[in-house]
């Protein structure tokens, strides 16, 4: 995996997916698929759609991520054909999450360059463009907390 890392695309980290069909969401009553039925509800949707200045925006889908120490996300832009994506984001669930744990959202130029940075705060939604090439930085062996989120993509066909 490390060595995969070194040249390329790669992850490691905890991820819990959301089906993207609603009805198996409202079905199975969990808290993450309560917060991607929020996602996908019509005043959350417009909010979003009028944040972005994406009018075509129609579907949110979700996944929980949890970044243990060791855990990692190499730089990658998101674009994966037939998904439709177009944003991303990330909603934050890591109390007092210090900067040196790493676990921080890297935004990169087209050069390779960190040309802006995240520290993933509590309770804070981050929307980004897709593509745009960006990465989780390493999380620090003596992290003493896991970097918890929900992270996921504003399409705009719905599944």
């Amino acid at each position: 995996m490390y060595a995969a890392a070194a040249s390329g695309f790669q992850f490691q980290y905890d991820i819990i997916r959301v089906a993207d069909a609603q009805s198996e969401r409202v079905a199975s009553g969990s808290l993450l698929d309560a917060f991607a039925l929020f996602m996908n509800s019509e005043p959350v949707l417009a909010l979003l759609q009028r944040i972005s200045g994406r009018t075509d925006v129609r579907f949110a889908d979700a996944q929980a991520t949890r970044y243990l120490p060791g855990d990692f996300l190499t730089r990658h832009d998101d674009a994966v054909a037939g998904k439709d994506r177009v944003l991303a984001y990330v909603m934050n669930l890591s109390r007092g999450w210090p900067a040196e744990w790493g676990g921080l959202l890297l935004f990169n130029d087209d050069k390779g360059n960190v040309v802006e940075t995240m520290l993933p705060r509590f309770n804070t939604l981050s929307l980004f463009a897709v593509p745009q090439p960006h990465s989780v930085s390493y999380i620090a062996p003596y992290a003493s907390a896991p970097r918890l989120s929900v992270t996921g993509w504003l399409r705009t066909k719905s599944p």
